[in-house]
């Protein structure tokens, strides 16, 4: 099994929401917070590079910085000269956030190069057109059901024509 590796684009920030609430700050770089998708209390500190920003922002706006995504994690900031984002509290994020997982399968070709990943249920992200109309063709009218048949199932099929499957966990 393949270990999730977090790319830090900040998609999953934008995603889920405006998922943070900060209801208190108390330094600069310290706020107490809520995670509205599971009701959890949190302490956050800033990373040092972003603390007069957020805490200035904060200060001004509530707890909608400017320069975030609108309806995105309070916390997600855009990196200056780059299409990433990062995670401001990335250290002392919440645990829903530690926990996301944007892909659950990574695929790699015969030279063990990731060349897919499948995020959601059996969404395909892919550059490769081979895999596309393999995945489309083979994979796609699998049902869905259990997690582990379907992944199995999968497995199988990539195997044939090249590709191996690996489950992140």
């Amino acid at each position: 099994m393949a270990s999730f590796i977090c790319d830090r684009c900040g998609k999953c920030c934008v995603s889920l929401g405006r998922s943070i609430i900060i209801e208190r700050q108390f330094s600069d770089r310290d706020y107490y917070c809520r995670s509205t998708i599971d009701n959890i209390v949190f302490s956050a500190r800033v990373d040092p590079a972003f603390e007069a920003e957020i805490a200035d922002e904060f200060l001004m706006q509530g707890d909608a910085p400017a320069g975030t995504p609108p309806k995105a994690c309070p916390f997600l900031r855009n990196v200056p000269g780059g299409d990433t984002s990062v995670c401001a509290i990335y250290a002392t994020r919440p645990k829903i956030c530690q926990s996301f997982r944007c892909y659950r399968m990574i695929i790699l070709d015969r030279g063990g190069n990731t060349c897919g990943r499948v995020i959601g249920r059996n969404t395909l992200r892919t550059d490769d057109p081979a895999l596309e109309n393999l995945w489309d063709a083979q994979v796609v009218p699998i049902p869905c059901g259990d997690p582990v048949e379907w992944t199995g199932r999968v497995a199988a099929i990539l195997a044939d024509h090249g590709y191996r499957a690996e489950p992140v966990q």
